[in-house]
């Protein structure tokens, strides 16, 4: 099967995150399966318009993304020139179908029966879920201000760019139920267009992380004599950093919050955690890989204070692969990953006493800790797999070409 992705930006550009690290994940496993994958991208600040790696070629368009109306009609916009060159070479070895990340790919869509092949896409989230999050999280006179800007962008997505490209490819991809639940309510599409597929990681990494959990000391040779709570996440508002700080602050001594990531309230939260006197239970780490934090630190708990509307937080299946029980704010799609009471604790969103109290169970409990910390990698074993998420795209799109 010969396959065209199209996806906003690559793990090549500056500032990706896991959307990218995913798609590129999905297309090498696909190439490893015998399909020939191709993806088309923005160039931006990327030197070369080609690329080669790990058997997936690159194509990097010099197009601009930016610019919304009468983008048909710009003769430099990604909707016009993503078209011009995927055109181009459609025409001389055809494409079997195209791979749409969201509405990257919304002038081929457009144009599909023209261009005889159709089109999956894959929907990590709704224009309503984002502009939701944006409503939550004013704090700010500047979020004020941005308020106009981002209420004309979200009526343009919501009644323009996400109800053609959800109606008019051949399938959708939601990547949680509650995505797909979303979409039917805002686009109106059929149910039976949607297929839920779950993003997947390969399990090989956290192989041994039950066994590391359980140790009684870190690498570094240290005893484990306090509990170890783990927050990995953008360091931004909505991600829940300051929340977090404030329902650790009246905990009693017996623990060290992890804080992993970086992002522009890093200082901010630092200086919280100062004047909370937090400044010897909580550790500030920057950016690290999730699976190599685990190896090193071995944390007890994993927490997800997020205040953002997310369609499959990929930090939670990481984490229940390491067998790390969580708590986390009942949000999105949050509820595929965590099941309450089993692989850890769902909280109604922003009731900070109860997350609290949750918390505070886990810490108290090493055999609680145990027994949904097991139960979580287990899920995650028999549903998050990367080889099962695999079969499921073949799967889709072999019944897409029927």
């Amino acid at each position: 099967m010969k396959i065209a992705v199209f996806i906003k930006s690559t793990t090549f550009h500056k500032g990706y995150g896991g959307l990218e690290v995913q798609n590129k994940t999905i297309c090498e496993e696909l190439v490893k399966r015998g399909h020939t994958v191709i993806v088309f991208s923005p160039r931006k600040e990327l030197e070369c318009s080609e690329r080669e790696e790990n058997g997936v070629k690159y194509i990097f368009i010099n197009a601009s993304y930016r610019g919304y109306l009468f983008s048909s009609l710009k003769v430099d916009s990604w909707y016009k020139r993503s078209l011009e060159v995927f055109t181009d070479y459609h025409n001389k070895e055809s494409f079997d179908l195209v791979l749409s990340q969201s509405s990257s790919a919304e002038s081929v869509i457009e144009n599909k029966n023209f261009l005889g092949v159709k089109v999956v896409s894959i929907s990590h989230g709704t224009a309503a879920s984002e502009y939701l999050t944006f409503i939550k999280n004013i704090s700010r006179l500047k979020d004020i201000l941005w308020l106009f800007r981002n209420t004309q962008y979200f009526l343009r997505q919501y009644f323009g760019r996400q109800r053609r490209f959800i109606n008019h490819s051949n399938r959708i991809i939601a990547v949680s139920n509650y995505v797909k639940k979303a979409l039917v309510e805002e686009t109106f599409v059929p149910e039976d267009k949607i297929s839920v597929i779950h993003n997947g990681i390969d399990s090989a990494d956290y192989s041994n992380a039950m066994l590391l959990n359980q140790g009684t000391k870190n690498t570094l040779g240290d005893v484990k004599s306090k509990v170890q709570i783990y927050f990995l996440g953008r360091i931004e508002r909505s991600k829940g950093i300051f929340t977090i700080l404030d329902i650790v602050k009246d905990l009693e001594s017996g623990f060290v919050l992890h804080i992993v990531g970086d992002g522009p309230n890093l200082e901010e939260a630092r200086d919280k955690a100062r004047v909370l006197g937090l400044s010897d239970d909580v550790i500030f780490h920057g950016k690290c890989i999730h699976k190599d934090f685990i190896k090193l630190y071995k944390p007890d708990i994993f927490v997800f204070p997020t205040k953002r509307i997310e369609g499959f937080p990929m930090v939670l299946v990481e984490s229940m692969f390491a067998g790390l029980p969580v708590v986390a704010f009942n949000m999105g799609g949050v509820s595929d990953a965590v099941e309450d009471g089993k692989t850890g604790y769902l909280v109604k969103e922003g009731d900070t006493k109860e997350f609290k109290k949750r918390l505070i169970e886990l810490m108290s409990d090493p055999s609680l800790r145990f027994i949904l910390g097991k139960n979580a990698k287990e899920k995650a074993e028999n549903e998050f797999r990367l080889d099962k998420m695999i079969d499921a795209y073949e799967g889709l799109f072999k019944e897409t070409l029927k």
